[in-house]
């Protein structure tokens, strides 16, 4: 389904069109707003999309300047447009001249669309664009998938992980040293944690699909703290005292061979969209420090 001219503004993902007037993908000789995997999203270009998405009634201005929650979230929209082109480019997917006209159709039914500007509606058509060609992505191989997730398991858009939730940092140190000692997890959540049925679960956080809940999740609800701890963590190895709004966890990334089944099935489902947020989660992102900071633990752009 094709975003709204408003939704620019509140939904990651797409691609950044070839179309573009004044390209925000790509090298350019302009200052760029942000980096990803060193290819620059332009400056120019997010300065014109403010100004019309404003001109259109699409941002309320304070003061008389464009709100920076307005412009991290546009930013933001762009760096994920970029992200989605070199997702598509490893994996060999092209926009399609159907897929443009499919967006074009249908955007163009949308009320007030004919207002915009040309820059603008070029950028929408080319993240919607995008993701129609991100879902045509295909799920890695399972020993692709293995290999992934044993080099860095976040990048396959998800986590799979368990924790140990304990009210001091000493005593979450007291279970590294055990679990290093040979420990095992399960118990140790039983004796240790604080999370209520830590004995039968384990620690194990899953959801309705299996062990494994997707990255997008631990950003939009997760404690942003507990994330950023996860999305460092190796597999196997715990890692800790993490310090959440909860208290002191020990989290740990399981082994392949328990997840294996959980983690396939999410990826049979969304394999394009975890792809690019996995790899947006592990590939350098660069912001320029009048916008912020990019924030992996949130996926988004934060106060420096």
């Amino acid at each position: 389904m094709s975003r709204t001219p408003t939704s620019v503004l509140r939904f990651a993902g797409g691609v950044c069109a070839a179309a573009l007037l004044l390209a925000s993908c790509g090298d350019s000789a302009d200052t760029s707003a942000a980096t990803v995997n060193g290819t620059g999203v332009n400056q120019q270009t997010l300065e014109v999309t403010l100004t019309q998405l404003s001109e259109a009634g699409q941002i309320e201005l304070q003061a008389g300047v464009i709100p920076m929650d307005a412009t991290r979230s546009v930013l933001a929209a762009m760096i994920r447009g970029e992200a989605t082109t070199q997702i598509l480019a490893k994996f060999k997917i092209n926009i399609t001249d159907e897929d443009t006209q499919t967006v074009i159709d249908q955007v163009s039914q949308d009320a007030g669309y004919d207002t915009l500007g040309e820059e603008l509606k070029q950028l929408i058509i080319g993240l919607n664009s995008g993701d129609l060609a991100l879902s045509r992505v295909k799920a890695p191989t399972a020993a692709e998938i293995k290999s992934m997730y044993n080099e860095a398991p976040v990048s396959l858009g998800a986590v799979c992980a368990q924790h140990i939730l304990v009210e001091e940092e000493a005593t979450a140190r007291e279970v590294i040293d055990l679990l290093n000692d040979g420990g095992n997890f399960k118990e140790l959540a039983g004796k240790y944690s604080t999370e209520p049925n830590a004995a039968e679960t384990g620690g194990i956080l899953g959801s309705v699909d299996g062990d494994c809940i997707l990255l997008t999740d631990y950003q939009s609800q997760f404690d942003a703290a507990f994330t950023a701890g996860a999305l460092r963590a190796k597999v196997g190895v715990p890692t800790g005292p993490v310090k959440s709004s909860f208290g002191y966890h020990v989290i740990l990334i399981r082994p392949f061979d328990d997840i294996k089944a959980s983690l396939q099935f999410l990826l049979s489902k969304t394999p394009g969209e975890m792809l690019m947020t996995g790899y947006l989660a592990t590939t350098p992102v660069d912001v320029a420090s009048q916008y912020g900071r990019w924030d992996t633990a949130t996926g988004r752009i934060v106060d420096l």
